[in-house]
């Protein structure tokens, strides 16, 4: 099951129990059943053709990210960097999607959170001229955490791009998730199946509440904004960003929906961040989750010593 419809969780926490009036939740779910999540067979809207360009480190679960996005929002390129990740350019060469994808790869890049951004934009920017060249008229640009749900269909999605091919940046408001306990110790959890809790107050949020944007490849002079905008346009004019309706489309984001993931993943940043790296880090979450990998490592390597220096004792 890929990013499934909201149901109500029972933990003490702000989450989308109800889509009360004049919140996220209820703009997203306000102005219809929800559909399935599942393929509209021959409904997409005619010219409009999608990419997507996604720095991947440690996918959390590669094959149903790339299942909804090839066969649920039709997707038909996918622009993927490995950064760091051995084996992942192997795994998506491997996958029944193989033939839209075109994968490159890095490595001994530290995880570093503010070089980071740069390193997303050029990417991004590289993925651009090849979307053109390959005829794609919209290029989405996501992480490997993250879902783009449809409320209304992916029909109702490909129509609002259809009608905005002008508009550079077409921006959607991000939900956060919520991993259930069962979720919470395994390193082989599906987040995208296991998780149906989301938060959808920004101020609520762990992590990043700026959302993610298409960006329509036929402007002139589109580059990345950010990892979480595009821009464009020639002349001096200003851009153009169009908000996407909740109910057309919002992007859910699982930022590291199991402990042995967040582990991993902060004792990175902890090795690759200064004090002030990570007083400069924006959010709380992020801050937080470096400093306290930074005393667990810390904590572990004089375990270590001391365990050493007892066994040379015994000896």
């Amino acid at each position: 099951r890929t990013a499934a419809p909201f149901r109500a969780m029972d933990i003490n926490a702000p989450v989308l129990l109800e889509p009360i009036e004049h919140t996220l939740a209820h703009a997203v779910a306000a102005s219809r059943p929800p559909r399935s999540q599942t393929p509209d067979q021959g409904s997409s809207r005619p010219g409009v053709r999608i990419g997507l360009v996604c720095m991947m480190r440690d996918p959390p679960a590669l094959r149903t990210w790339l299942r909804h996005y090839a066969d649920t929002l039709r997707v038909e390129r996918f622009y993927i960097l490995a950064d760091d990740s051995p084996g992942l350019v192997d795994a998506l060469r491997r996958s029944p999607h193989a033939s839209r994808i075109e994968a490159s790869e890095s490595s001994g890049e530290k995880r570093h959170y503010h070089r980071l951004k740069d390193r997303q934009a050029a990417h991004i920017s590289e993925a651009i001229p090849r979307a053109r060249e390959a005829g794609l008229t919209h290029l989405l640009h996501v992480d490997d955490d993250e879902i783009v749900y449809c409320h209304e269909g992916t029909p109702s999605l490909h129509a609002f791009l259809a009608s905005h091919m002008a508009a550079e940046d077409l921006h959607m408001r991000n939900l956060e998730a919520l991993a259930p306990p069962s979720a919470a110790g395994g390193d082989d959890t599906d987040p995208f199946a296991s998780c149906y809790a989301f938060r959808h107050t920004p101020r609520d949020y762990c992590a990043y509440i700026n959302g993610k944007s298409f960006g329509a490849v036929g402007v002139a002079g589109l580059a990345p904004a950010g990892p979480h905008h595009f821009c464009g346009g020639v002349g001096g004019g200003e851009s153009v960003q169009v908000p996407v309706p909740p109910r057309v489309a919002v992007v859910l984001h699982y930022e590291c929906c199991s402990f042995p993931r967040w582990r991993r993943k902060y004792a990175q940043l902890a090795a690759s961040h200064s004090p002030a790296d990570t007083d400069a880090v924006p959010f709380e979450f992020y801050r937080a989750s470096i400093r306290l990998a930074a005393a667990l490592v810390a904590a572990r390597d004089a375990n270590a010593e001391e365990a050493a220096v007892a066994e040379g004792l015994a000896h």
